[in-house]
């Protein structure tokens, strides 16, 4: 009969909620006090020993996550947060537990869904254990300043509290004002707090803590904290927009790349070269590179030697008449080849779009790939063209929307390209030899 009325019910530590025997749950939170760390030495001991008397019926186990809480006069409490493939009853794993490991444990289901679970499970323990395959539920890593504040401010409350209650000995009017302080203390501790939401700093913290690097990845973090009720992140995808979301990932990386673009913005293309010279080989077969394009430009006649100067003196010198590469030939003759290393050594622009804002972004980058350039006007003008290959200064058109003011292009970015033939201007029909020949 003792048995049997200590199995009727269990009351959860986190909250005076007592769970029926007849209730089914698919989420619940275990805990165990002043447990026998003998038996159970690490918190994952403890949740496999969990798993196991919840497997023994049909239900399987999705997910758990499990943490250790210490208390000076009780020991050592284990929280477990675990979610099932399906509703069940909590009263057959916790006589599993009893008869097993001759242990009680307390089952809450009080939680709205798991992720308040884990959230209490965690509250106070950064060694928690998850099981293989967990969701990521963590927002940005706070800083390591964080945990000392809210020790520290755990640590005034309770002595707020030691002082209240030793104050008995104190005049009457120092009683009075005591508990006029407690009174309005607790008012406040209990006046529900405002949910906050997510500002775009925090989401910021978490696209760089979780190495997201556009939207789609965004909303698929998002999704996946949603189905186990961490909305937060979902709200403010929606609720943004794609244009704010989009802004705030890109500022995300611009800030955490801040630095590093500085440097490089002060290192010349030669020292940047001879970096990813002294680095170590991308290709997938070590030196096949070199070998390849020497046949490449042996087979196109030319010497390897003036290919190496006229892309030296580019890197060094910038654009300028007489200093823009260009490299012309038929299909399939390894134009692009040669040229494909800048790719990944610098910041390049690569070919822009047949659009009216076809150049943003070129102001910004250290070297200027164009591709199996073809010209036309919708592109860019054939003068701002001409000036753009002599290093002059160039005004290209940027949308308003997102720009005060035209794109000045005046840095001596360098400037490589392959065609199938020399650019040509043509005119009514006609290619115009001067305009071709100032180019």
């Amino acid at each position: 009969m003792e048995l049997l009325t200590q199995y009727e019910s269990s009351t959860s530590s986190d909250s005076n909620f007592e769970l029926d025997s007849r209730q089914v749950r698919q989420v619940y939170l275990v805990t165990y006090s002043q447990a026998n760390t003998t038996k159970f030495p690490t918190r994952r001991s403890f949740a496999e020993a969990v798993v196991r008397s919840f497997t023994q019926r049909t239900a399987s186990v999705i997910q758990w996550c499990c943490a250790q809480e210490n208390h000076l006069r009780s020991g050592v409490h284990f929280h477990v947060a675990i979610k099932l493939n399906k509703n069940q009853r909590w009263l057959p794993a916790k006589r599993y537990l009893q008869e097993t490991y001759g242990i009680s444990v307390h089952f809450s289901s009080i939680h709205a869904n798991y992720f308040t679970a884990w959230r209490y499970v965690t509250k106070d323990d950064i060694d928690y254990e998850e099981s293989e395959g967990h969701p990521d539920l963590t927002n940005a890593c706070e800083p390591p300043t964080m945990k000392a504040h809210e020790a520290l401010r755990k640590k005034r409350k309770s002595r707020l509290r030691r002082e209240l209650a030793t104050s008995s000995n104190a005049v009457q009017t120092e009683n009075e004002h005591a508990s006029e302080t407690a009174n309005a203390y607790k008012a406040k501790e209990g006046r529900p707090r405002k949910r906050q939401r997510l500002t775009s700093y925090q989401v910021s913290q978490i696209i760089v803590d979780k190495n997201i690097q556009d939207r789609t990845e965004l909303m698929a973090f998002a999704n996946i904290q949603k189905q186990e009720g961490k909305t937060d992140l979902a709200e403010f995808v929606l609720n943004r927009g794609t244009k704010v979301v989009n802004e705030v990932i890109s500022n995300a990386w611009e800030m955490k790349k801040a630095e590093e673009t500085l440097r490089r913005r002060n290192t010349s293309r030669m020292d940047i070269l001879q970096e990813a010279y002294e680095a170590e080989c991308t290709c997938e077969t070590h030196g096949e590179w070199e070998i390849c394009a020497l046949e490449i430009l042996h087979n196109n006649d030319i010497p390897p030697h003036q290919f190496a100067m006229c892309v030296k003196e580019s890197l060094v010198k910038g654009r300028g008449k007489y200093r823009n590469v260009m490299l012309t030939g038929p299909a399939n003759c390894g134009k692009t080849f040669l040229f494909n290393p800048l790719n990944k050594i610098y910041h390049t622009f690569t070919n822009p779009a047949s659009t009216s804002f076809a150049w943003v972004g070129a102001e910004n980058s250290e070297v200027i790939f164009l591709n199996d350039f073809r010209w036309s006007p919708q592109i860019i003008a054939w003068h701002d063209l001409l000036l753009l290959l002599e290093g002059q200064q160039v005004n290209l058109p940027a949308p308003k929307s997102h720009f005060a003011k035209d794109v000045t292009f005046k840095s001596d970015t360098p400037i490589f390209c392959t065609t199938k033939r020399p650019l040509n201007y043509v005119k009514n029909g006609c290619v115009d030899d001067r305009e071709t020949e100032m180019m």
